[in-house]
């Protein structure tokens, strides 16, 4: 049997080039999409940092919060007053990268989050996720662990899903380290691998140091496509 490397990740607002750079180093990408979480809490799902004013800002997309329930499945979280939100985040970032070298090429891909006819911010992460691939020219299997009928949890989930689709290695991300059991890996003949990212450095139109961990947005604003596609291909090559 061929090896067959899957990563798994929950849906994140405009993530960082690492993100990305797990997509690339996998077959197939799982996005976790079925575990509860607290939409009133700072999670990834609907916050990432950009450049606004020459410094690091946090973009937010509100959630709409359930009576009665603190924790909910990411897949069924949804934007609090979208089309206010669309109004006032598409003008900052516009005229915050307006001035960028590739503002146009990056904004077009902006702008169909915002006018997305679901109010669930899973869809609308995974949606501009898998158009930012196809952009970059990066083609995997893409799979919600909300459709694989999962029981489990924490890295028994893990190793629940990546048995479901028949993978061999679990890509995990360098944060993984102390919190999941290792061990268990190996008892069920997976194979892990950490990604062990180095984030590159770019030059950044508007800000004087340069700042990194920020959305995919601030890198395709400032190098394009075409870099951003070479700077993860440079993540591949053995240090």
């Amino acid at each position: 049997m061929s090896d067959k490397i899957v990563a798994i990740h929950q849906p994140n607002l405009f993530p960082w080039l690492g993100f990305f750079n797990k997509i690339l180093k996998s077959d197939t990408f799982v996005f976790l999409d079925h575990v509860v979480n607290n939409p009133r809490t700072a999670i990834y799902t609907k916050r990432v940092k950009i450049i606004l004013n020459g410094e690091e800002h946090w973009l937010t997309i509100p959630l709409k919060n359930v009576k009665g329930e603190t924790f909910i499945p990411i897949s069924t979280m949804e934007i609090d007053n979208p089309t206010v939100i669309a109004s006032k985040h598409l003008k900052t970032i516009e005229l915050n990268y307006k001035k960028a070298p590739f503002f146009s090429d990056t904004f077009e891909y902006i702008v169909p989050f915002y006018e997305h006819k679901s109010p669930l911010i899973s869809e609308r992460n995974i949606d501009f996720i898998l158009s930012i691939c196809k952009g970059l020219e990066i083609q995997k299997e893409f799979l919600k662990s909300s459709d694989l009928n999962c029981s489990l949890h924490s890295t028994e989930m893990l190793i629940e899903i990546i048995k479901k689709i028949k993978g061999t290695t679990y890509l995990s991300g360098d944060g993984a380290e102390g919190y999941q059991e290792d061990a268990l890996y190996k008892a069920n003949n997976i194979q892990l691998q950490f990604s062990n990212y180095k984030h590159p450095s770019y030059k950044q139109f508007n800000t004087e140091s340069f700042h990194k961990g920020l959305s995919i947005i601030d890198v395709l604003m400032n190098i394009g496509f075409e870099e951003t596609k070479n700077l993860l291909l440079l993540s591949l090559q053995p240090n």
